[in-house]
């Protein structure tokens, strides 16, 4: 009788608590929209073969590596200020949005500027000159992606986890539907055709949810020139950590081109896509997470309780993924031999990355953006690195290898972050 008495006491607070319904909301949202993004990735690499889809995702990975750089750290920068803003100066509400979408319209922009006019040198340099229209036409998705996350982090900042949410599975089911239509059709450019029309509609909705959450405040103020330094003071480490992963990344990514070839890239970005898949509830969580962070004076209690979400909610998936990789891969067609493995090791690389990002939001909320630039600084580095050794001593299974060395470095920054922690606590 106790135990029914607790447990429904425990529902009750469950059903009653804020955080439980954001969680519950972009969880439900993401994961439809999730699942739905991986059907169609499935899709495209059938249609497209490993080769193709290798270029698919070379091209895919560019841009938006060079979108993460557009947003100016505005990812978590604007769910801060947005979020201090509602309750410390909703009268300047308005303006602090409109100047974090200019600002990244504005940077996104010139980016994408930079992609059309070195697009040749850019196919060129990726071993790639066939994908030069590609690249240059598609460099739009540079302005979208960085919209869309600056966007969703408002939103974050509203609490609007319901509406982004309904979005993310109206999204969804553009880039499933787009993506078997347009790439059965047109090939790689009707695949990115499906990508960009996805996006597009991401930013129309997301732009209508931020504009009805303004009517709520009266905010007529302009912000200060003093407010938007500190803005961009918060920001600029970020943007480094951001620019940083970017650059990593995408140079991983052209060892691989250069000591392998575009077969390898193909399952390597396969793999990738179902890292993502697994680490899905903690990246979905992410914004709930950190707008709650950012509010919150029991840190330690809640750093307790992100640690065992991030952890319980990653670990079957990253099961299901290792048990299953074999039966997976075979969705992929005969092209994708050698993925289970390349599978297993990115899964089993999702727990460290899930578990890190709860310290990297502590430190990144608690104004310490630098301690987090610092860690993934020396993982990085360690990645390109042991890479490049490693790359140039073997001549097969390439994809698998990076996949492990980003497993050890994973368990490294993980490491590094625990103890920094503590240090700081």
């Amino acid at each position: 009788m106790i135990n029914r008495v607790s447990l429904h006491t425990f529902c009750e607070r469950l059903k009653s608590s804020d955080l439980f319904k954001d969680s519950f909301w972009a969880l439900a949202g993401s994961a439809l929209g999730k699942g739905l993004s991986l059907l169609a990735g499935i899709a495209v690499a059938r249609f497209l073969g490993k080769e193709v889809y290798g270029e698919y995702g070379t091209i895919r990975i560019t841009l938006f590596y060079i979108a993460i750089v557009s947003t100016f750290g505005f990812g978590y920068t604007a769910t801060k200020f947005v979020a201090d803003y509602i309750s410390e100066k909703p009268e300047k509400l308005k303006s602090l949005v409109w100047t974090f979408l200019k600002i990244t319209l504005v940077f996104s922009g010139l980016l994408a500027l930079v992609q059309i006019i070195f697009a040749a040198s850019i196919a060129l340099f990726i071993d790639a000159p066939n994908l030069e229209f590609q690249l240059r036409f598609f460099s739009l998705l540079i302005i979208l992606n960085g919209l869309q996350t600056t966007q969703i982090a408002i939103l974050s900042g509203f609490k609007k986890f319901k509406e982004t949410a309904k979005i993310n599975i109206y999204t969804g089911f553009v880039v499933f539907i787009g993506s078997i239509i347009m790439t059965w059709f047109w090939g790689l450019t009707g695949a990115l055709g499906a990508l960009m029309l996805s996006f597009v509609v991401q930013v129309i909705l997301n732009q209508i949810i931020i504009r009805h959450a303004l009517t709520q405040y009266n905010s007529n103020e302009k912000v200060s020139r003093s407010e938007i330094y500190s803005m961009l003071g918060f920001s600029i480490p970020v943007a480094l950590q951001e620019s940083l992963y970017t650059i990593v990344h995408w140079i991983g990514l052209l060892l691989l081109i250069h000591f392998a070839n575009y077969g390898e890239v193909g399952l390597s970005s396969a793999a990738a896509l179902w890292q993502s898949v697994v680490i899905f509830v903690p990246a979905m969580l992410k914004n709930v997470m950190f707008s709650y962070l950012s509010s919150s004076d029991n840190h330690s209690s809640l750093i307790n309780k992100l640690l065992l979400v991030n952890f319980l909610s990653s670990l079957l998936p990253v099961s299901i993924v290792i048990l299953f990789s074999g039966f997976i891969s075979s969705f992929y067609g005969v092209s994708f031999v050698g993925l289970p493995k390349v599978l297993n090791i990115s899964a089993a690389a999702a727990l460290f990355i899930c578990l890190s990002e709860v310290y990297c939001y502590e430190f990144i909320s608690r104004g310490k953006p630098w301690i987090v630039f610092i860690a993934r600084l020396v993982r990085d580095m360690f990645i390109l690195i042991l890479t490049y050794i490693i790359l140039q001593q073997i001549n097969e299974s390439q994809a698998y290898w990076f996949a492990l060395i980003s497993l050890i470095a994973n368990g490294i920054f993980l490491i590094l972050l625990h103890l920094r922690y503590r240090y700081v606590k």
